[in-house]
This record gives structure tokens, C-alpha cells and sequence, in this order.
């Protein structure tokens, strides 16, 4: 076994390295919609192929009706040496709107260092920079560490497959160190260790009104109206100072402690970096709080889509006799995302006009989760990150969910890294998605030097 060795190969893999990851780019493997279902199973197979040549045992498994599969991929080489399990999602968002996109999303493109494409920074590049790392560790003899991979199609649905899994298996999933490799940089472009992710509660509100689509003249000031009332509904649920109208959507919320928030910026240099990266003219919020803690450790609510009656192009007059808006709550310690499900549909119900229905159907719902930064695995992380990087890892919170987490947590118990190496204004989730090919290649050697340097557990 050879840490310079790996990293030679590496270092003279880069080419390879890339091809690799621009050829699972081109697979759209979008979890939430029903005509890329075969490309998540496809893309699931691709990355298993390329484990089993590898020599790890590998298994693809169909965990939950109408799911998308689990796979996982095991190297058992490194006899009495601790196990690293490896997590990553093969899943992607959809990638409207299109129109907005420079070059076409699944086909990747490289611009000024950067590989533009649906899913290079969330997750693939990620997880291609941990196959690669593993690849060139095997080929200079084998890691002292045993390593697991648990990659999942449904991260970007909040789909229940490998959290029952991690669950149901969790004896055999026993696990020395856990990386959840699903993140990014800070925004000052620096390595981060992340000490807590906000949970997520995802519903969408249906509205019904008149059996059928109503001609506005002859019924309007009579006909009930679900986008009136849709709107007023969504408009009542925060206010313009950012506060959430939810009763007791707050209660119970745990704020960070003045030594967690060591490395966090909360001045306004933080904020106008963030405002930079959005591209809006200003930010909004609470503002008593900073633009650090409202990312990170602020609860929010937000509408994330509205649709209903006629929206191509001319003219329709029409009240529409349904609708529908799709609202995500990220929240934090200390909140419950059932309870907080039951108070909004009962604060919905009383805004609800006459004449209209409003049902609350929940899509998807995660606890927060706050992780430990001071163990062995955090340190030994850190200590790559730099070798690799050349700079200092800060230990933030991060404003996303990853709702396996705490499966991991509560299943396996096992000390828990979460971090990843998405650049600053990756674009994930958005149009023109990119990811930094030097992060890329530095990452890959961050993560062999990782193998080499993480202890056993006591």
C-alpha cells in the first residue's frame, strides 16, 4: 500500500477521471419524473459495473414499491483496518427550465474550468471523485481502510428506500466512519465540515372550487376561485418581515451556542457574498438575524411552485376550477416536522374562502440534524482537505437537508463526516448547473489521503 503512489496515479489520471464523470453526466437520471425512470435505473447500473470492476461485491437493490434502487458496494482488502462507509446519490433534479440553459444539460460542456450539466455538482461529481479516489488507492495496493459505498436514486424526492434500508440492515452495515459526501464548499470558498443540516417538510396545497373551468364574465363576483384563494392562503403563511404564520412553527426551535458559531461570518461582508452569488438586488429575511444564521440556523418557508388555469401564451378568460402550490419548510433542531404538518393543515383550513377545498398533501419530510466535528475522522478530514487544498476547513451548518442523515445517525451510530466539494454558486438545483474540475482532481486526492489517515476506532 502506497499513499504517493495513489496519488501519482491519480495525478496522472485526470484525463480519465474526467471522461468518467462527463459520461455518467449524460445519463438524466431524474428521480421525480415518470419518463427518466429508466435512465435512474440505468445510471444505478453504471456506477455498479464500474464498482464490480473494481473488485468490490456489489449489490443493487429494489428496497420499496415503485422506488428507485440502493446500491451498495463493498471492499472488505484492508484486514483489521477500520471501514469507511461512503455516502452519495446517483439522482438528479429536472433541469427547467430548460430554455435558461446555455448548452444542453445532459450533455456536459466544459466553460473556463468548469463542467456545466444537470447533476455535476449535486451529487455526481461528488461521488465520481470517491469512485476515482478508490480506484487509484486499489490500484497501488489497497487503502488501510476498508471501504463501503451506499449511493441512493431518490435524495432529490425525499424517497424512503435507503433510510428503511440503512435501518433493516443496519447489524450488517456496522461501520467504523461515515462520510456523507453530498456538499460544498462555504461560500468563501473554503473547505467545510458541517455541524448541522436543516430538516425539511415538503407539501403541496390543492385547491378545488366549481366542478369545471368557469367563463370569468358570465360567473366571476359568484364563482369561487381556487388561485384567489390559493394566493391569499400562501401570501397569509409569512409575513413580509420573514416570520412564518404558523402556530407554534417556532416552538421548541434550539438557536446555535456562541462556541458552534465560532467560524461562522455574520457580518455584512457574508451577506453581500451571498447576495453576489444570488444575483438579486437585495436579501430578505428576519432582520435580527444575520444572513449566516438565516441560512444555517433559521427555520423558513417557501412557495417553490404555483400552477393552475390557463398560463400559455394569448388570452383566456377563465376562473380555473382547481390549483395547486408545491411549499418547502427547512427547519432546525428542535422542530418536528409532523407536528408542524398537523398546524398547517388546521391554519390552512381557517384561511380557506368558501366554495373552495384546500387538501395538505405531504411529499416528503426530514428531522434536522445537528453531527460532531471534534472526532478523529472530522480532524483527519480537515487534515486532507488541507494537504489537497491548501486551506483551512471552517466547521459551519449548512441550509440543505439530506434526509438519510439521521438514519445513519440513529442506525448506525457511527462518527459522521458530512462535507463535499461543490465550489461556491455551483448552480445546483438550477439552471447552467457547474462543477470545478480542480476541485474535482484535488478532491479525488483529499479523499486518498483521507483513506490513508483516518484511525481505528477504539
Amino acid at each position: 500500500m502506497s499513499l504517493e503512489r495513489a496519488l501519482e496515479l491519480a495525478r496522472a489520471g485526470r484525463g480519465a477521471a474526467e471522461e468518467d464523470l462527463f459520461e455518467e453526466l449524460r445519463i438524466p437520471s431524474v428521480s421525480t419524473l415518470p419518463e427518466h425512470r429508466s435512465d435512474v435505473r440505468r445510471n444505478c447500473d453504471w456506477l455498479a459495473e464500474r464498482f464490480r470492476g473494481l473488485g468490490f461485491e456489489t449489490a443493487v437493490v429494489d428496497v420499496v414499491a415503485g422506488g428507485h434502487p440502493v446500491l451498495q458496494a463493498d471492499w472488505r482488502g484492508a484486514d483489521g483496518g477500520p471501514t469507511l462507509t461512503v455516502y452519495g446519490h446517483y439522482d438528479v433534479q429536472p433541469p427547467d427550465p430548460v430554455e435558461e440553459w446555455r448548452t444542453a444539460p445532459f450533455e456536459p460542456t466544459v466553460r473556463d474550468g468548469m463542467v456545466h450539466a444537470r447533476g455535476a455538482s449535486d451529487n455526481k461529481g461528488n461521488h465520481m471523485a470517491a469512485l476515482k479516489a478508490a480506484e487509484h488507492a486499489l490500484a497501488a495496493g489497497g487503502p488501510p481502510v476498508n471501504l463501503r459505498f451506499l449511493l441512493e436514486g431518490e435524495e432529490e424526492v425525499t424517497g424512503p428506500s435507503l433510510p428503511r434500508y440503512v435501518r433493516d440492515n443496519a447489524a450488517g452495515l456496522a461501520t467504523d466512519w461515515i462520510l456523507v459526501w453530498d456538499g460544498g464548499f462555504s461560500a468563501d470558498g473554503r473547505p467545510q465540515l458541517v455541524t448541522g443540516l436543516r430538516g425539511i417538510l415538503y407539501v403541496e396545497l390543492r385547491a378545488s372550487g366549481a366542478a369545471v373551468d368557469l367563463h370569468s364574465g358570465g360567473f366571476g363576483g359568484n364563482a369561487p376561485n381556487p388561485l384567489n384563494t390559493l394566493a391569499r392562503i400562501l401570501g397569509e403563511l409569512k409575513g413580509r418581515d420573514g416570520r412564518v404564520t404558523i402556530p407554534g412553527f417556532y416552538d421548541g426551535v434550539h438557536p446555535p451556542t456562541e462556541e458552534e458559531m465560532a467560524d461562522w461570518d455574520r457580518g455584512e461582508g457574508y451577506a453581500e457574498t451571498v447576495r453576489r452569488l444570488t444575483g438579486a438586488a437585495a436579501l430578505e429575511g428576519e432582520v435580527e438575524y444575520s444572513a449566516a444564521e438565516r441560512a444555517w440556523a433559521r427555520p423558513t418557508l417557501d412557495v417553490n411552485g404555483f400552477i393552475g388555469g390557463f398560463t400559455a401564451e394569448g388570452k383566456k378568460t377563465v376562473i380555473p376550477a382547481r390549483g395547486s402550490a408545491k411549499v418547502s419548510m427547512r427547519l432546525v433542531p428542535g422542530q418536528d416536522p409532523m407536528r408542524i404538518l398537523d398546524s398547517l393543515r388546521e391554519h390552512v383550513d381557517g384561511l380557506t374562502t368558501p366554495g373552495v377545498r384546500v387538501e395538505v398533501e405531504l411529499l416528503g419530510a426530514a428531522p434536522p440534524v445537528l453531527t460532531g466535528t471534534g472526532h478523529d475522522g472530522a480532524l483527519a478530514l480537515a487534515s486532507a482537505f488541507e494537504a489537497a487544498f491548501g486551506l483551512r476547513t471552517v466547521r459551519l451548518r449548512t441550509g440543505g437537508s439530506i434526509p438519510v442523515t439521521i438514519d445513519f445517525q440513529e442506525a448506525l451510530g457511527a462518527p459522521m463526516m458530512v462535507s463535499g466539494l461543490a465550489q461556491p454558486g455551483a448552480g445546483a438545483h438550477s439552471p447552467n448547473e457547474r462543477f470545478s474540475l480542480d476541485h474535482y482532481h484535488r478532491g479525488i486526492e483529499a479523499l486518498i489521503r483521507l483513506m490513508w489517515s483516518l484511525p481505528a476506532r477504539g
